[in-house]
């Protein structure tokens, strides 16, 4: 509470005497080119000529909001567990701040999560890196270690796979040159 005190009498006495600069008529001077004011922005001027009224409401919502702290803590300290007790959907709605985290997670979070999911793995994983230069790679890679499964340094094998080679394109000729 302590220090409370000394930041609300700081803020009064350090923004009191300053009023006039910092939202008077002469804040075009204080401010000077960090803030731009049109020539037909007349907000400031027409600040003070709110009803009266409109000035003292933060000063009395604050003073009602006062004594309902002080009737709920310091006056009568189990006032808040009967209400609660009593007003239970009310008090739940309350506590779970009008359940707009769940509103929040169920509209926004949980489908810009499965989107992105759905772009990472789909679009990323399965087009960009299986079908680009990622995907080609891997075929490549694939493709030599196939082939070095057909190097085995026996002269035999390799007598073998140019006879293939050769009956291949003999075969080949021999259908191409009918046509």
């Amino acid at each position: 509470m302590v220090p409370l005190i000394f930041l609300a009498a700081g803020s009064i006495l350090a923004g009191f005497p300053f009023k006039e600069l910092f939202a008077g008529e002469q804040v075009e001077t204080f401010f000077r080119e960090s803030l731009r004011f049109a020539p037909d922005n007349h907000i400031l001027h027409d600040m003070h000529e709110l009803p009266w009224a409109i000035g003292y409401v933060p000063t009395v919502m604050m003073a009602i909001g006062f004594l309902v702290a002080w009737q709920f803590y310091i006056r009568r300290p189990e006032m808040p567990e009967n209400l609660a007790r009593s007003q239970d959907v009310l008090y739940r709605f309350l506590l779970n701040k009008w359940y707009f985290d769940e509103i929040y997670d169920f509209l926004l979070v949980r489908p810009t999560i499965w989107l992105g999911r759905l772009l990472w793995k789909g679009g990323d994983g399965r087009i960009i890196d299986g079908l680009g230069p990622d995907g080609v790679s891997a075929r490549v890679l694939d493709v030599t270690r196939n082939v070095v499964r057909l190097q085995t340094g026996y002269l035999y094998h390799y007598a073998f796979a140019m006879l293939i080679g050769i009956a291949a394109l003999i075969t080949w000729f021999m259908f191409a040159g009918a046509h």
